[in-house]
């Protein structure tokens, strides 16, 4: 498939799979790659129901693939992977994306791992991702630039397009990484580096996101991503005001939309609606 272009095709990510398997009874603390195995149909149930909404492209659980080794025994990367791409394929999206979430491992003024070290946890994942036969590779969350460098070169050498987005506080004048630096350069950053989509997930669905997207499509040509939360636990944005949110970021440039936090298929049905999407022609 086509993944959303600057030339106004939208195309309809998932909702989100941690927050949707808490809900199901996933214990806290407890990664949800662990359901991957121990309670697989619980993952297709969100996969499916994310499709049933809209959502054309699905994320495999596998949001802790690059850092499953600190996560507890009996995680094996590449059997989460293999698992978790065949419940993402279930659902029958158009396209599956090998999701790689942030380590946690970067901390701002304290020394972490190297690049390399970032890099080799990350090329550990994709390859196994890539094995498993994803379409394209999505790195999220990231709050570090050198570990989303790392992770970003890591997905370009398993030869598939890659997806980055970043988690950005808000700012005065804008959204900031987590270090103080500017969101717009963090991404640019990234697009030069040979990102095929960038953008931001786990962001609120304001004004201040819709500004920053406007901004960012006046530097980077490339396909932009908006994936806002639904909301801080006991704060929780409806599917009405979500999907304002989107659409607003959409006029604005965005051109690959979903959900991360909180977000379900009732936000994802919104966006569509919001958007005036059309269904999505599910392939076999």
């Amino acid at each position: 498939m086509t993944l959303g272009s600057r030339s106004g095709r939208v195309t309809r990510l998932d909702g989100a799979m941690g927050t949707a398997l808490l809900a199901r009874g996933l214990p806290t603390g407890h990664v949800p790659e662990t359901w991957v195995l121990a309670r697989p149909w619980e993952v297709a149930a969100v996969h499916a129901a994310h499709v049933a909404a809209g959502a054309e492209v699905v994320l495999t659980c596998t949001f802790n693939l690059a850092r499953l080794d600190l996560a507890g025994p009996g995680l094996d990367v590449t059997e989460v992977a293999r698992r978790a791409v065949a419940l993402a394929r279930s659902a029958r999206p158009l396209a599956v994306a090998g999701c790689a979430g942030a380590t946690g491992l970067a901390r701002p003024g304290a020394r972490g791992p190297s690049p390399a070290e970032f890099r080799e946890r990350y090329e550990v994942a994709i390859r196994a991702l890539a094995t498993a036969g994803v379409d394209l590779i999505c790195i999220e969350t990231q709050l570090d630039l050198d570990e989303a460098r790392a992770a970003l070169e890591a997905g370009r050498r398993a030869g598939l397009p890659v997806l980055v987005t970043a988690f950005l506080l808000p700012a005065a004048g804008g959204m900031a990484a987590r270090d103080g630096s500017s969101g717009l350069d963090f991404l640019e950053a990234l697009w030069r580096d040979g990102a095929a989509a960038v953008g931001v997930n786990c962001v609120a669905p304001d004004t201040r996101l819709s500004r920053f997207v406007a901004g960012l499509a006046s530097r980077v040509p490339i396909p932009l991503v908006v994936k806002p939360n639904a909301g801080l636990p006991g704060q929780p944005v409806g599917p009405a005001a979500f999907a304002a949110g989107v659409a607003a970021a959409v006029r604005a440039g965005a051109t690959l939309v979903g959900g991360c936090c909180g977000a379900g298929p009732e936000h994802l049905r919104a966006i569509g609606a919001a958007i005036g999407a059309r269904p999505a022609q599910a392939r076999g």
